[in-house]
């Protein structure tokens, strides 16, 4: 298959906090699309805006705790009417299964394992996924199928709503300050805590912390707490929650977060 896209490829938007990072990208980019228009943005806000602003056909981003803001939740807007861009490519050394297992259902089109892959095969997956094709690092491919296939997978042992509160307490929050955030009673954020020990094995507040960051459900950045597709997973179970109840209840349900 013919993968030259050069002449379709006429914006280009690049996000990732490194500045010098970002302008490597910028060059390899423009080796292999030199007549496109390109866009450096730092923070998930700037880029969002600048794809609102005008049609992009291709978005090479990072993804990490060093880029400011949630970049799953940029790229879930490709499942509306603003779709974020005709091509994603993701640039990450991270590997939390729930992340990788979010870009793979918002049909991201390329993820490049940039610890494992030389910096040269970055122009190859460009071209890549600018002809229309996946390309996913095989190291990226591995990790999940590895990590999908273990009988003792956290996220086999969690419910979703589970996995929307350990987002929330996963800061260190405790049982009150949880709950306003999520609408739900402390009561109920104590019960799902005290689950939540006991299924990943903990003894502590702190653990648990420890596991939800390394888990990817929270991640500390010097300009606050961010949740990964936080409002995604929200999403998710909200509507097969509404689902259930209108099969169960036709005539009467919420919408709120209540298991």
């Amino acid at each position: 298959m013919d993968t030259t896209p050069c002449a379709s490829v006429e914006s280009v938007v690049i996000l990732k906090s490194d500045r010098l990072y970002a302008e490597v990208l910028r060059q390899r980019v423009c080796q292999e699309f030199p007549r496109a228009r390109i866009t450096l943005e730092v923070s998930v806000d700037g880029a969002a805006r600048t794809l609102a602003a005008e049609t992009c056909d291709f978005l090479v981003t990072g993804l990490g705790a060093a880029v400011e803001g949630d970049v799953l939740d940029l790229l879930a807007r490709r499942g509306n009417s603003h779709r974020v861009a005709r091509r994603v490519l993701v640039i990450t050394a991270r590997a939390e299964f729930r992340v990788l297992a979010a870009l793979k259902s918002l049909g991201v089109d390329g993820v490049f394992d940039s610890e494992a892959e030389p910096p040269e095969r970055l122009q190859t997956v460009l071209r890549t996924v600018a002809g229309g094709m996946l390309c996913w690092s095989p190291t990226i491919v591995e990790h999940m199928r590895r990590v999908g296939s273990s009988s003792n997978a956290w996220f086999r042992m969690l419910t979703a709503f589970e996995q929307i509160v350990l987002s929330v307490v996963g800061d260190g929050s405790d049982d009150s300050v949880a709950a306003r955030e999520l609408g739900l009673s402390p009561a109920t954020v104590s019960t799902v805590r005290r689950e939540l020990h006991r299924k990943l094995g903990v003894q502590h507040r702190g653990e648990l912390v420890r596991v939800a960051a390394q888990q990817g459900f929270v991640r500390f950045t010097p300009d606050g707490v961010v949740r990964p597709g936080f409002a995604l997973l929200s999403a998710a179970y909200r509507a097969r929650r509404t689902k259930r109840l209108e099969i169960a209840q036709p005539s009467d349900h919420d919408s709120s977060l209540h298991p």
